[in-house]
């Protein structure tokens, strides 16, 4: 006969495993400092090229003034605020990145250590429910002659 409490505890750990089988499970691969350090190096290339995109299309908007400061005698000041915006522009992202990644890890370490208590608790019933179970007593019963 099916007992019960594990049928509701294997049925909520199913669900777990399939709500959780892109995030927390693939997250728990990595240490959290491998973790942290994959986001900020994918935040890096992505927010250099959102920085490209946003540049290209300011300049398209404002193409009269773009050339205008291309006829500047000193181009310096101009390539000078590039990269002050650039470093503005990742660092800003950077933090945000490095939070969201140590916030989404966090939650990751509780969501799996429910499951893992789940599982052992699982666990326990499958051993307790060997016990007693008359064909496991007969079996132990057998083994100690």
């Amino acid at each position: 006969m099916v007992d019960k409490k594990r049928l509701y505890l294997m049925i909520g750990l199913a669900r777990f495993e399939k709500k959780h089988q892109d995030g927390s499970f693939r997250i728990s691969r990595y240490y959290r400092g491998d973790y942290t350090a994959f986001a900020l190096i994918r935040n890096f290339l992505l927010s250099t090229i959102a920085y490209i995109l946003l540049l290209g299309m300011l300049a398209l908007v404002n193409i009269d003034t773009v050339f205008s400061w291309l006829n500047m005698q000193d181009i310096r000041f101009l390539i000078a605020g590039l990269v002050v915006s650039y470093v503005i522009f990742v660092g800003v992202y950077s933090v945000i990145a490095y939070i969201l990644a140590r916030i989404r890890y966090v939650r990751m370490q509780s969501d799996m250590e429910e499951y893992n208590r789940a599982l052992a608790r699982l666990n326990r019933m499958y051993r307790h429910a060997g016990s007693d179970n008359v064909y496991a007593k007969h079996k132990q019963e057998e083994e100690e002659e």
